[in-house]
């Protein structure tokens, strides 16, 4: 099921929340030629410039860390490492606000596509990309953002965190959203509290240290086995956690993506963010604290729950939606249908404002 929820109180909120969403399941609309247009709304197509020249970190949501770089004038986003494609990004004319500050690519879809954004200051921003032949939404980091990985000390502190993750270890391979909180201290030792608000007992405890071969790449390992690779973005309130998740120590491989903020009340930016989806709609939103308008339902947000820094609301058929934010201008978004936390199916979704 799906549900449009806008949060309201002075201004208004808009996410998709997919109780049913799965792994980018849209066509891909990645490409390596100019396209023929067929995203714009007709007439002439303008070219669409993103000024940022520094390399990337690239993050698809269950296709691992690969690097990206706009080029061309910032008119081409194109990807490498372990990631691949090229962007032609243009301007859709009729687009309103946000989407007005974010590009699509050539041969996307104008009302449902995927965009390509980054922030004002450069440090973070979302796009897509197609990865094992399905378009998934990719979370951009400015390499010149990102923390020194000889200093561990850097990931010190306690984290609110979503996590979505694809499971190969059943048929058909399942999907899921949790929420967790995330204790690491000064020497890279880290606990986790999965899908509660405390635990006597940590759900998992591991630890961190330099990826070689990269200067600013963490290890996250547990078991003594490496789980996950590992980026820190910018310090203090305006850090954020992001791990790209690849684990073969179960019956399985779990691929997926972690976003994590400093664990603090529930206090999003006001604002317009540009948000891309598991499900590949492409969604403009305005943040605020109170109140979700879910179709026709106005459904209370309850700030501060079920953890310190998580607002949820729930909507008509029990899906509850959880939301983080951060003083960066970050906005993630998920849930799983029926509340599963085991077997999911799940939904996600990660914005930011421009």
């Amino acid at each position: 099921m799906k549900a449009k929820i806008v949060v309201a109180t002075l201004i208004a909120l808009t996410l998709a929340a997919c109780g049913g969403g799965g792994n980018g399941s849209n066509t891909a609309s990645t490409n390596s030629g100019s396209g023929s247009g067929s995203g714009s709304t007709g007439g002439t197509i303008t070219n669409c410039a993103i000024a940022n020249t520094h390399p990337l970190i690239a993050i698809a949501l269950t296709g691992g860390a690969g690097t990206a770089l706009f080029s061309s004038g910032g008119t081409t986003l194109t990807y490498s490492g372990n990631l691949s494609g090229t962007l032609n990004l243009v301007q859709d004319a009729n687009a309103p606000a946000p989407l007005n500050k974010a590009c699509m690519d050539s041969i996307g879809n104008s009302s449902t596509g995927m965009r390509t954004v980054m922030q004002s200051n450069g440090a973070l921003g979302v796009s897509h990309t197609v990865v094992n032949g399905a378009d998934q939404p990719v979370f951009l980091m400015d390499s010149t953002a990102l923390a020194s990985n000889t200093n561990l000390g850097a990931l010190q502190g306690t984290y609110t965190v979503l996590r979505y993750q694809h499971d190969t270890g059943s048929t058909p391979a399942q999907t899921r959203m949790s929420y967790a909180t995330i204790t690491i201290d000064s020497l890279g030792n880290w606990s986790m509290c999965k899908n509660t608000s405390t635990c006597s007992t940590a759900t998992a405890t591991g630890t961190f240290a330099t990826h070689s071969g990269s200067s600013y790449a963490f290890d996250l390992s547990s078991g003594g086995l490496v789980r996950a690779t590992a980026f820190m973005v910018s310090a203090g309130a305006n850090s954020t956690l992001v791990v790209t998740e690849n684990d073969t120590g179960g019956g399985g491989i779990v691929t997926g993506m972690w976003l994590g903020v400093p664990q603090t009340t529930w206090n999003p930016v006001a604002g317009s963010y540009v948000l891309n989806t598991t499900d590949g709609i492409q969604n403009p939103l305005t943040a605020s604290l109170q109140n979700l308008i879910v179709k026709s339902q106005n459904v209370a947000l309850t700030a501060n729950t079920p953890i310190n820094g998580i607002a949820t609301a729930t909507v008509s058929d029990g899906t509850i939606n959880y939301l983080i934010s951060s003083p960066a201008g970050l906005l993630v978004t998920g849930n799983n249908t029926g509340n599963n936390f085991a077997n999911g199916p799940a939904y996600f979704s990660f914005g930011v404002m421009p």
